[in-house]
């Protein structure tokens, strides 16, 4: 799996959050036709506003985040109502440069990744700032039971807050809960292009092991990549 210059990709277990709509609730198996997918989004995006409006106020009101305060970082679920602040960073070509999917070029292509990958995902979070969401982070598990042992990490965020520290905080984040979330977990790995040197470090400050190089190991865009893979054990010691 890719990553952005501030990480890689997708993946998560998601307790849906819409499962009581009956007729309308999702799997990860549907194959949904336009009109079906702008339908399910237009009902289910008003069964969320009306469920937490008060919340969705101070998204609409929210303002761009002051100078260099990025302190407030925070992971949660994702919603149908996020599709504006997610393609902020789906439809930004630096931000999917290192990323396995292409770059976004519609609202109704994102909104058919979010009902049919993002919502059935095993573990697939929203990093927010200020309570917006900025980016994703996600652990992939390993569908094989010789493997469950592992899963993978994978994050993205827009290019915009490179630089700032989020993601390093964001995966420092997920691996001092996805070991104890997931107690059969033992190693949690990342793939990062070997011409992503920003996912490296990002990876290498929350304190996972650089184990070697993937020669030629995955087709990415039209091109074959080395890629870097590191590891964090549920019994190395976390950083802060």
């Amino acid at each position: 799996m890719g990553l952005s210059e501030d990480g890689p990709t997708y993946a998560i277990y998601h307790e849906v959050p819409f499962v009581g709509l009956g007729v309308f609730a999702l799997t990860g198996s549907s194959k949904l036709l336009p009109h079906e997918i702008q339908l399910q989004y237009n009902l289910l995006l008003k069964w969320s506003t009306d469920l937490d409006q008060s919340e969705q106020r101070v998204q609409m009101e929210h303002k761009e985040v002051d100078g260099d305060d990025f302190s407030d970082i925070t992971l949660r679920l994702f919603k149908l109502s996020d599709i504006d602040d997610f393609m902020v960073w789906a439809t930004d070509d630096e931000a999917s440069r290192f990323c396995s999917w292409e770059t976004f070029s519609s609202k109704e292509s994102t909104m058919e990744y979010i009902v049919n990958v993002i919502i059935p995902h095993s573990w697939f979070r929203a990093i927010c700032l200020n309570g917006r969401p900025i980016g994703s982070i996600s652990v992939t598990p390993n569908e094989s039971s010789k493997y469950m042992c592992r899963a993978e990490i994978g994050y993205v965020i827009g290019s915009k807050y490179w630089g700032k520290g989020i993601v390093t905080r964001a995966v420092k984040m997920v691996a001092n809960t996805i070991f104890v979330e997931w107690p059969h977990l033992e190693r949690l790995e990342a793939l990062v292009n070997d011409d992503n040197p920003g996912s490296q470090r990002v990876l290498e400050k929350a304190g996972f092991q650089r184990e070697g190089v993937l020669r030629r190991y995955v087709i990415m865009k039209g091109r074959t990549r080395d890629m870097v893979i590191f590891s964090l054990l549920s019994t190395d010691h976390r950083l802060d």
